[in-house]
């Protein structure tokens, strides 16, 4: 096929923003819609390469394979093997896990299926997976192991089939993608199914290139519609980088706008249009051409610094690590992607042969990494059990058994202590989670039974919903159910509320001012009024969430409960036992109670202000108990300072919510108030 300038120009169109995105730079908050036009771009040329040669009848699939190889796996080799030897000497082991799950995973084709299966591409802990960013060439391998095969056998039917397929394919996977974008988000992003009407656009884009030639021409002959439209195109993927962002459900119908302006320049932009001329300038092509290789080597990069620093690197940096990202681009491009493409350098048995033993090894060191708990044995012994105590996720252990089954009016709570007579009832959202397993062992030397209901990011607050959530009301129909239940079992005498109140306050993520900031979706709390689900912008609804707060509490204090208040836990704004462990690791310094990883205890207090005053608003109430982790936790051992390590315990498990260790020091407050 005609090489085309433009093309290499798009790419490097595509690839910019993803880096910047990657990098953390606000205003390209969209970037990630850079993967969906590579996507078209390959739709485009490799339908083009195989209906050509099918044509010819010269197409081979071990031929097609070859080259796909040659074209893909030295880079992906080479940045693997980097990435490697520096997962080794600055991974913790929890991390390095799941660093050799994922080597797995790329010699597999099956990245794409990892991540999906582990978390959401927005989760914090994606940061700091050094392949994450393979997921997309995963999509891409098994396009190239299922479409060349798909082509063979529809050809025999006819061009109109093809053509007819295309369009199936892309309607049904649009659509099925559109629906998942708001019940399966996480399916939705990574797997090929909602990413194939994306590569069908490019392929139908070839299939008129080919066989609809006079139609393409008496189109393509209209140079101002063609200049306007390609112009447009390259407005449709500016738009979508600079406005969408991490709350754009997506794919869906919103990632029209990427792919559809990719299409449009690919059918319209030209050597004579000076759309053209623009992505076929010098310094477009030659990012476009090196745009694979920058892709490779731009997520380790940043994964890594992010790794080796114990504060968050700054954007001067990140801005430093994108520009050498592409000089490492420029480097494998020339030294690797270019020699192992020529033929007469390697052979198609050598290319195959250094593809198995790579993949060989690669799993390899991968499994045993899995079965080694991320070759633990590299680290501290001592700090390392600490850790893994400190991270034991008790969220997912069974202690409820059959949690539906537990309330004869098919509400959602769980027994966690049974008794006859009395009952504490534990309620909130992860905050309550992080207390469930000491909740457990501590009301079992009460006299008291436990039940027990959380949801995460929904705090236990009636007449709120979370406005950023697809699911929209299930945080308000759960909490009314719940408060239901609690209000009309007559066993129930306290209810403890633990939430992350300030998060739902401020609706903005805690920054420690020392380095230590938190990643992750912006959550937008907000009010249901009369049946209403309102948006307010800008938090000024802050008085009605404090509102809120207090009518829940007095709600349960008028119909006689007691209530045992849990006020903010401190916020730490970085993963305490990786922060301590990097620590360790980077230092090789032995730890001290109260100095590694605290916080300003006046930081806390600025952040945690309205909270603490709409929470103070409730009023003095002889049923009401107020119970302050900051008491137990801030100006204590370290004055001025707000611990996260003691007594050779860590007391955090992430970056807000408390260990098991932590979640002692509360559970012995609450029971001693109810004594």
């Amino acid at each position: 096929m005609n090489y085309r300038k433009e093309i290499d120009g798009l790419r490097a169109i595509a690839v910019i923003p993803v880096i910047l995105f990657h990098a953390g730079f606000d205003n390209f908050s969209g970037g990630f819609v850079g993967v969906d036009v590579f996507f078209v771009i390959s739709g485009y040329l490799i339908t083009t390469i195989i209906l050509s040669e099918i044509e010819k009848k010269e197409f081979s699939l071990v031929n097609f394979y070859e080259r796909r190889a040659r074209r893909i796996i030295p880079a992906l080799f080479l940045v693997i093997l980097v990435s490697t030897m520096l997962s080794w000497f600055w991974l913790l082991p929890s991390h390095m896990k799941d660093f050799s799950q994922s080597l797995i995973a790329v010699s597999v084709f099956s990245s794409n299926i990892l991540f999906w299966k582990e978390t959401g591409y927005w989760g914090v802990e994606n940061e700091l997976k050094p392949l994450l960013h393979t997921w997309s060439l995963a999509v891409e391998e098994q396009y190239y192991v299922l479409f060349p095969l798909y082509l063979m056998l529809i050809w025999h039917f006819g061009k109109r089939w093809i053509l007819g397929s295309f369009f199936i394919i892309s309607l049904a996977s649009l659509s099925i993608s559109h629906w998942a974008a708001f019940n399966e988000p996480n399916a939705n992003f990574f797997l090929l199914p909602t990413r194939a009407w994306e590569l069908a656009i490019g392929a139908g884009i070839a299939f008129y290139f080919l066989y609809r030639k006079s139609a393409m021409r008496s189109l393509l002959s209209r140079t101002l519609v063609g200049e306007l439209l390609s112009w447009f195109g390259l407005a449709l993927i500016v738009y979508a980088v600079l406005v969408f962002d991490e709350n754009t459900p997506f794919p869906s119908l919103y990632a029209l706008a990427p792919t559809i302006g990719t299409a449009l320049i690919i059918v319209f932009s030209s050597k004579e249009t000076y759309s053209g001329k623009f992505l076929g300038s010098r310094a477009l092509v030659g990012v476009g051409l090196i745009s694979y290789s920058a892709y490779l080597w731009h997520q380790p990069l940043f994964v890594f610094v992010r790794h080796r620093s114990l504060q968050e690197p700054s954007s001067l940096l990140f801005a430093a690590l994108s520009l050498i990202s592409l000089i490492l681009a420029f480097i494998s491009w020339k030294y690797i992607e270019a020699p192992f493409r020529e033929r007469k350098t390697f052979s198609r048995n050598q290319i195959f042969l250094f593809v198995l033993i790579g993949s060989l090894f690669f799993i390899a060191f991968g499994v045993i990494g899995h079965y080694s708990d991320g070759y633990k044995f590299r680290v501290n012994a001592k700090l390392s059990e600490a850790v893994d105590r400190a991270k034991k996720n008790n969220f997912s252990e069974n202690l409820c058994g059959n949690v539906e089954a537990k309330s004869s009016q098919g509400r959602i709570y769980c027994v966690l202590v049974p008794n006859q007579e009395k009952f504490a009832f534990l309620y909130g959202d992860s905050h309550a989670q992080a207390l469930m397993f000491e909740a457990k062992k501590a009301f079992l030397k009460t006299d008291y039974g436990l039940l027990f209901a959380a949801t995460s990011a929904c705090p236990p607050v009636k007449g709120v919903y979370r406005a950023d959530n697809p699911d929209r009301k299930a945080c308000y129909e759960r909490n009314e159910k719940v408060y239901e239940d609690i209000v009309n079992n007559s066993a129930v005498e306290y209810v403890i509320l633990s939430a992350r109140w300030t998060l739902g306050m401020e609706g903005v993520r805690f920054d420690n001012k020392e380095g230590g900031v938190e990643h992750g979706r912006k959550p937008q709390l907000d009010i249901v009024e009369n049946g209403k689900y309102l948006v307010h912008e800008n938090y000024s609804h802050r008085k009605l969430i404090a509102r809120a707060y207090k009518e829940s509490v007095q709600y349960l204090l008028d119909r006689g409960k007691k209530v045992i208040l849990i006020y903010p836990v401190p916020e730490a704004g970085w993963n305490v036992p990786d922060y301590i462990s990097k620590f360790n690791l980077i230092n090789s310094e032995s730890l001290s109670d109260g100095k590694i990883a605290s916080t300003s205890f006046q930081v806390f207090k600025k952040r945690n202000k309205r909270t603490t005053r709409a929470l103070d608003k409730i009023g003095q109430n002889r049923n009401l108990y107020r119970v302050y982790p900051e008491k137990m936790l801030c100006d204590t051992t370290q004055p001025g300072r707000c611990i996260t390590y003691k007594d050779g315990s860590i007391l955090y498990r992430d970056d807000d919510h408390l260990s098991n260790a932590g979640a002692k020091l509360i559970l012995e407050e609450i029971v001693d108030k109810m004594k």
